[in-house]
């Protein structure tokens, strides 16, 4: 029985408190594991803990609903549109953004680990192709354009409505004059990079060309062998190349932001995207005026990002989690009720 890397942390951290983490039932799977320690028990899945509701997750999973929401609120979301399957790309809400903008980002309603993101969008051309693309991908055929806001990537995590760790997520860009294949050779050749069918605890992930960036390719008119020409950004969107911890660099109020839009949403534990530059994280959001905004809040939010960063300290998270599923002394109560 081999777990996968969350699992394997979530083990480790468990035997650290010194609770069991077993299968779940005779044959493995590495959906559903249990958590002992004396009479406290939890099953948990993956990083999602025994409190969190179908409703919350669908929620948060809906990002033009959930940030409809959360703005309502008063959090600093970015704005959007949502196309669903019957409505035009072309039509006017989408040239204003883009006319606006410039620069827009393209992705499933309903996404997960960035499959079907497409940054840097352009033209109208590229927009239809990226539409097509991110709705073959969507459980609903919906797709959120969006501007493209320039900065960094930001991932917070919250456990039990606390925001415990924050860490940057520097994502490849593909170079002029090189093919993505070639590119991608070398950056799997980097010994951070572990694979999906042997897990280990390696930060990062061995990118699947064949999986995913030849679709995404195409989206800009591009192929894997072909060399990547000139004025053209491609970024491979939910891989990384450098992790970095930003824990004790984030001010407090984003912090609190992030814990926010997990509590409103009833994600009892989440990973916030936030996007803009590092120097306005640095202050207050109202500090920021809007070059920074809340993206959305996922359920199932790489804590590894955290334990495994490949810059900076490693943060206690799955510890936090295993604590907070056990309901072990001090860790905080179950909070997953849908608020907004």
């Amino acid at each position: 029985m081999v777990w996968s890397r969350t699992n394997q942390l979530i083990a480790a951290a468990a035997e650290g408190l010194g609770a069991r983490a077993e299968p779940l039932g005779r044959e493995h799977t590495d959906y559903f594991m249990r958590l002992s320690l004396g009479e406290r028990r939890a099953i948990v899945s993956k990083t999602r803990s025994p409190f969190l509701t179908q409703v919350a997750q669908g929620l948060a999973n809906n990002k033009h609903l959930s940030r409809e929401l959360l703005r309502a609120r008063g959090l600093p979301c970015a704005e959007g549109v949502l196309v669903d399957e019957s409505g035009d790309i072309h039509g006017p809400a989408v040239r204003e953004l883009l006319a606006r903008h410039g620069r827009l980002v393209v992705k499933p309603n309903w996404g997960n680990r960035g499959v079907g993101v497409a940054t840097d969008v352009r033209d109208l051309a590229t927009l239809a192709r990226a539409r097509d693309r991110a709705r073959g991908l969507d459980l609903d055929e919906e797709v959120l354009v969006e501007p493209f806001i320039a900065g960094t990537n930001l991932r917070v995590a919250v456990i039990g409505g606390q925001a415990v760790a924050a860490a940057e997520v520097v994502r490849p860009k593909l170079q002029v004059g090189r093919s993505a294949e070639a590119q991608v050779a070398a950056l799997n050749g980097d010994p951070r990079r572990g694979t999906w069918s042997a897990p280990s605890l390696c930060p990062m992930d061995q990118i699947e060309a064949e999986e995913d960036l030849a679709g995404h390719l195409e989206v800009y008119g591009l192929e894997l062998e072909a060399p990547i020409p000139a004025g053209r950004e491609v970024e491979i969107t939910g891989e990384e190349l450098e992790v970095i911890d930003r824990t004790d660099e984030v001010h407090p109020e984003w912090l609190a932001v992030a814990a926010s839009a997990c509590d409103l949403l009833g994600v009892d534990v989440g990973g916030v995207d936030l996007r803009g530059p590092m120097a306005a994280f640095a202050g207050p959001p109202a500090s920021a005026a809007g070059a920074a905004l809340l993206l959305e809040v996922n359920v199932v939010p790489a804590l590894h990002l955290h334990a495994l960063p490949t810059q900076g300290r490693a943060r206690p998270v799955f510890a936090a989690f295993v604590a907070y599923c056990l309901q072990l002394p001090g860790a905080p109560p179950p909070c997953a009720v849908v608020g907004v």
